[in-house]
């Protein structure tokens, strides 16, 4: 679902490194929010977990909310990924939970937090760099613990 190596997480972290995307914004992702002819991309929701349940739900202040612009490097990730999630979707047939997110599960369900974590740990280990936290990649300089 993205990138030359068909990576199903690198469109979300191409959005978290290029955009600087909070993980939370990058789960809440939606494609009514994403135009790729004008390459831009509304951020105006969020994905959290409370206790349980996983909410899909208004940032938290109405500054967070933008329209951000989309270098090509994010509007082809994109492209490729809605082609890779309609695939999903026509395999998953009657499993496919529908929804607008972007980010799903390979059955259209919101993908976990944690389960987020667990794929930035896994990528930053097989490209054999120190690990980071995704909010510590948003940061200039600062590169947070894992």
């Amino acid at each position: 679902m993205g990138g030359a190596d068909h990576d199903p997480h690198y469109t979300a972290f191409v959005l978290v490194l290029v955009i600087g995307l909070r993980k939370g914004e990058m789960l809440g992702v939606t494609w009514a929010g994403v135009d790729l002819d004008a390459a831009e991309l509304t951020v105006d929701m969020q994905l959290q977990q409370v206790g349980y349940q996983l909410l899909h739900r208004e940032t938290k202040t109405p500054t967070s909310d933008d329209t951000l612009p989309m270098p090509d490097i994010c509007t082809v990730a994109l492209r490729e990924h809605a082609a890779a999630q309609k695939a999903a979707r026509e395999k998953a047939s009657e499993a496919w939970q529908v929804s607008d997110l972007a980010f799903t599960t390979r059955f259209g369900t919101p993908i976990e937090p944690r389960n987020v974590n667990r794929y930035w740990d896994r990528h930053c280990d097989l490209a054999g760099i120190r690990r980071i936290t995704i909010r510590g990649a948003r940061r200039d300089g600062d590169q947070g613990g894992a």
